[in-house]
């Protein structure tokens, strides 16, 4: 799946020899903005790559670098294959590729998908 047009893509960029720590926060309250209700938790969650994503050679991040999450914090390590450092799709602008987190909550155990955008490019 191609990235969503309204999708956030994070501001920090990822040089394709680079590991790179991010962390996505999920906003909670009342207003329209916020993902979680108050009093609404994660439950269980997973974090993936889209199929473009995959085959430009992001990876994610394994063992003490796995995904994991605490107070509405996601964290992710993302780096991109050795064979594909050097890949024509990161020169110039580079390639904004997407990262799919998926999540259930304690209302209704219900599931929620949202993209994310990392801009990779050879600095």
């Amino acid at each position: 799946m191609a990235l969503p047009d309204k999708a956030p893509t994070f501001l920090r960029r990822m040089d394709p020899r680079d590991k790179l720590d991010l962390y996505a926060v999920l906003m909670q309250g009342n207003a329209l903005r916020d993902i979680l209700q108050p009093d609404e938790t994660v439950t269980r969650f997973a974090i993936g790559l889209s199929a473009e994503a995959a085959a430009a050679g992001l990876q994610i991040g394994t063992e003490d670098k796995a995904p994991r999450y605490a107070d509405r914090v996601f964290y992710m390590q993302l780096s991109v294959a050795p064979v594909m450092q050097g890949a024509a799709i990161f020169l110039n602008r580079g390639i904004v590729l997407a990262v799919e987190i998926t999540f259930a909550t304690s209302f209704d155990d219900r599931e929620k998908t949202y993209s994310v955008g990392i801009q990779v490019v050879k600095k």
